[in-house]
């Protein structure tokens, strides 16, 4: 068979290089994506649910911008200037959904007995020192809306939000490519808009992370993959000497990168941050297959006697094959079966690393049987062996030239003094069976201490080095700003029941429950005496329509907010629980004071109810008070001033809380309104249920572009949206930011309405859950496959255990080292407990081959361990000292994530290789399994057994 495959090598040298080309001609096609969207499942609940809020109330793809002066205040006509013409600019920018910044965002207004959405800038703005304090006024009068998030607390910074549309022109979700394309072309507005400034930009958001992301991994790629090249190379190069040794591994092992990466690319597969790890993994790992065949093709070479011919060359080839197929063989499935593990992972990046490294390692594999030795049959007779033969004289001189020397001086051998270390080792920690179990019981209870420690965080953020200009301009929002995390908190309300729906048709008609009249004057019992107002909202609901939306329709067709035709012949709508119900939205505003003081990570929450509380202030904002303009006494004034003082706090209290509290008892611009229209008795009505209709009344007067991003309906919402900004990135805070949030809904909501979490801050969190889910399934199957292999190869269930025993503590010390150096488990360093798996099995199936071999010979189990360190120890030290360097040129990552993976791979070959050879002969020898011995030594056993009975 081998023969016969020879005869065609030009044939396998040709399909393979063509093979190689096409692959190679695919990798123009690979695209590069690194967003939450990107990994987060698109059949999870937590990405559909993403998907329905974008429906329901815009797009949450944003990319912010601020911009900083070195002077005193960012509030000058000239930077105003400045922002509005980028504005306007960004505005006309492909995939630019909507832009908020100070140059647009509406201040909301009263104007002829209704509600207007003006601008911050004012209608008529000019630039004059009276149009900047008002602007100034504005900021300040609506503080909830606008501080940190359009102008930072010293003035110097103020920031534009620029929201993309989440499809493209095909409806297909916005890539990075076109990400990056609308950020690159929003960078150059704002380079020349703001050329000749002193104004500092930043940049933040998605866009720009994929955009970082995308420089990165192809600075990576450029240059890790050269690097760990020539490390192979030179490894290669100091172990054979010959061009043939040094260059066939390495070129296989780049052959099957190609192969494998240009499959992806030819089926569409996103190239991940992830996906950068098997390039440098499959030339670590996969040249290992290449050296063990020519390995034997050299010791083949050796065996012939006299001149090399061309047949004498093929029996060489043929040897070496035949020699090491099946060891060759079992480690590429034992690998296979490492990488593999990951298949059942949700998370597509992770499932793509799992399916195209195991591919890899096939291909090297293959390559391994076929593309060398066909390469090798066709090297001309002259040119085979004659580096090898030069290279083993002038070794062997060497060597018997130290050896020789270092025995005179009473030493060992490198090889003698590495098998002594090594035994040493063994002995001193696994030697007898109570130096076994203390030495892993110590292990165990260092190892779960670090375990415990470890933490869990999938932020995509955290996978670039704290000092990249990228994470310095986050960590300045952060800072400066409301934060340059989001996450979105829905309170939805829930369908109606027959039940309730019948009742409510049976009860009061929309028309008797509403009053007639609502005179928006402070009453009696409020905080201010009672003003006439200029607003009167006469007429009945009738006219209008402004009921709630179980009622049917009225003249203008505002009934039911799913827009059903309510007629008796048609199906009955359905109905759900309002949002304009005083009770969720009293709610609402309680939980966003509740979350504001528990959690520091909180930059800012708006909401609906920011909206509405500003609609309700400025309905009841007297134009002409008479309490401001009468003349008090001292007495009346110091009574004032300490019931502000008590008010606010007592001593705890600053002089903006006691200046607040002044300003809400005088009413001051309708401030003691600036609330949820919630007290029945504050109020021109009789009970809550009409505040709930003054509520609607509100939305029907104002006409505003921003707040529709926070309700699903304008008029007759069912679900609402409160804005997060997060100033952390941790997904423990985010998870107890949820948490938190969905414990007061249970207690507070009303019944009728539920709470729900969207946004990438949210989905980040809920893929901490699937990366320990998935986790947990890898390492349970990939030991699974472990013991299976192991057990089938030596026929013995115990033998399958005596091999995972190792392997699970090698993973255990990997998450142990992870919490000791606060490396969290992520989406990335998931992977090493697969690397560890699919290396770690070779070293263990190595050495209890080995052990097995030497146990036929000898019933001497400590000369048995000493021939097998002898054999078999310095070759396991050998590959994982490789293996692992191959794996530190990620050390030089731009990547901090991937320096981490590089340093854990690193620790973990050598725990791994370790491990192998102490716990097992710790095992083996302790209690000297039955599948380790002989046919010979069974039957002697036997009938040693039989005799003494």
């Amino acid at each position: 068979m081998i023969k016969k495959m020879l005869k065609c090598s030009w044939l396998i040298i040709i399909a393979s290089l063509a093979i190689t080309a096409f692959f190679g001609w695919q990798l123009r096609k690979i695209s590069i994506e690194n967003t939450v969207r990107m990994y987060m499942p698109q059949s999870s609940e937590s990405y559909q649910r993403m998907l329905k809020a974008e429906e329901d109330y815009g797009s949450m793809m944003v990319l912010g911008i601020s911009m900083e002066t070195s002077g005193e205040t960012i509030l000058t006509p000239e930077y105003i200037k400045i922002v509005q013409d980028v504005t306007d600019q960004i505005g006309n920018v492909d995939y630019v959904e909507s832009i908020d910044s100070i140059a647009n965002m509406d201040f909301i207004v009263g104007e002829d007995g209704s509600l207007k959405a003006s601008s911050i800038l004012g209608e008529d703005y000019t630039g004059s020192p009276e149009d900047m304090a008002a602007i100034k006024q504005r900021l300040v009068d609506w503080q909830e809306m606008y501080n940190r998030v359009i102008i930072t607390d010293d003035g110097k910074t103020t920031q534009l939000m620029i929201t993309l549309q989440p499809k493209d022109e095909n409806g297909d979700m916005l890539n990075s490519k076109k990400q990056m394309k609308a950020l690159h072309d929003i960078q150059k507005i704002c380079e020349t808009a703001l050329e000749g400034s002193d104004l500092e930009v930043r940049y933040f958001g998605d866009p720009v992370l994929s955009d970082n992301g995308y420089t990165f991994m192809v600075s990576d790629l450029l240059i890790l993959i050269p690097f760990v090249a020539l490390v192979v190379l030179l490894s290669l190069y100091f172990s054979f000497h010959t061009w043939s040794g040094t260059l066939l591994p390495l070129i296989t092992v780049l052959m099957a990168t190609v192969w494998s990466v240009g499959i992806m690319c030819m089926l569409n597969v996103t190239f991940t941050i992830i996906g950068s790890v098997i390039p440098v993994c499959l030339v670590a790992c996969g040249s290992a297959y290449g050296i063990h065949v020519l390995t034997h093709y050299y010791i083949g070479l050796d065996k012939i006697e006299g001149e090399i011919t061309k047949e004498s060359h093929a029996g060489a080839i043929v040897y070496g094959l035949k020699d090491v197929w099946i060891a060759v063989v079992l480690a590429g499935v034992t690998t296979v079966a490492g990488f593999i593990s990951n298949i059942t992972s949700p998370i597509m990046p992770l499932k793509s690393f799992s399916v195209f490294a195991a591919a890899g390692v096939v291909f090297s594999l293959l390559l391994s049987m076929t593309f060398i030795p066909a390469m090798l049959y066709v090297t001309p007779i002259s040119k085979v062996g004659k580096h090898w033969r030069n290279k083993n004289r002038i070794s062997a001189k060497l060597k018997m030239k130290l050896e020789k020397q270092l025995k005179r001086q009473g030493g060992k051998t490198s090889a003698e003094a590495t098998t002594n270390t090594l035994y040493m080792i063994y002995h001193f920690f696994s030697g007898t069976k109570p130096r076994l179990i203390v030495s892993t019981a110590v292990l165990l209870l260092v190892a779960v201490i670090g375990f415990k420690m470890l933490i869990v965080d999938t932020a995509l953020v955290n996978y670039f080095p704290p000092d990249s200009k990228f994470r310095e301009d986050i960590s300045y929002v952060d800072e400066h700003l409301a934060g340059s995390n989001t996450l979105y908190l829905i309170v939805s309300g829930e369908e109606k029941d027959a039940e309730e729906v019948a009742a409510e048709s049976a009860g009061e008609s929309v028309a008797d429950s509403v009053a007639s009249d609502f005179d928006f004057g402070t009453s009696d019992t409020g905080a201010a005496d009672s003003v006439a107002s200029d607003f009167d909202f006469g007429g009945s609901t009738d006219d209008f329509g402004f009921g709630e939306a179980a009622s049917g329709t009225d003249d203008f067709g505002f009934g039911d907010a799913s827009g059903a035709d309510s007629s008796e012949s048609a199906e009955a709508p359905k109905q759900y629980y309002m949002l304009t119900n005083p009770e969720i939205l009293n709610a609402v505003d309680g939980m966003q004071e509740y979350l504001l003081a528990r959690h520091e990570g909180i930059g800012k929450m708006v909401s609906f109810t920011t909206f509405i509380k500003r609609m309700n202030q400025v309905m009841n904002s007297p134009v002409d008070d008479a309490k401001l303009s009468s003349t008090i006494t001292v007495q009346q004034g110091l009574e004032m001033l300490h019931k502000a003082y008590t008010s606010a706090g007592g001593k705890d209290a600053d002089v903006q809380q006691i200046v607040l509290e002044l300003e809400r008892q005088l009413n001051f611009n309708g401030l003691d309104y600036y609330e949820v229209p919630y007290d029945v008795a504050k109020y021109p009505v009789s009970t809550r249920d009409e505040l709930g209709d003054l509520v609607t009344q509100y939305l029907y007067l104002l006409s505003s572009e921003q707040i529709q991003r926070f309700a699903n309906n304008m008029t007759m919402p069912t679900a609402i949206r409160t804005q997060v900004q997060l100033r952390t990135h941790s997904t423990d805070e985010t998870a107890a930011i949820i948490a938190d949030a969905q414990a007061y809904a249970a207690k507070h909501f009303p019944k009728g309405y539920k709470i729900e979490a969207t946004g990438n801050g949210e989905m980040e969190y809920t893929m901490t859950k699937m990366v320990v889910d998935s986790q947990t399934t890898s390492i349970l199957l990939s030991l699974a496959m472990v013991f299976i292999i192991i057990s089938l190869s030596f026929k013995s269930p115990w033998a399958g255990i005596i091999g995972a025993i190792p392997l699970g503590l090698t993973i255990l010390l990997n998450f142990m080292v992870m919490g000791y150096a606060g490396i969290a488990l992520d989406l990335c360093t998931s992977i090493i407990a697969s690397v560890a798996i699919g290396v770690g099995i070779d070293y263990t199936i190595h050495f209890m081959e080995t052990y097995r071999a030497q146990r036929a010979l000898t019933d001497d189990l400590e000369e048995v361990t000493k021939n097998t360190f002898k054999t078999s120890g310095r070759g396991i030290l050998t590959n994982a000292i490789a293996v692992g360097l191959g794996f530190c040129v990620l050390l030089f990552s731009r990547f901090i994530i991937l320096r981490y993976i590089g340093a854990l791979v690193a620790v973990v070959m050598f725990t791994s290789s370790t491990l192998a050879m102490t716990v097992i002969p710790g095992l083996l020898n302790a209690f000297d399994p039955k599948f380790m011995w002989s046919k010979e030594q069974k039957e002697a056993y036997a009938k040693k057994i039989a005799e003494e009975k």
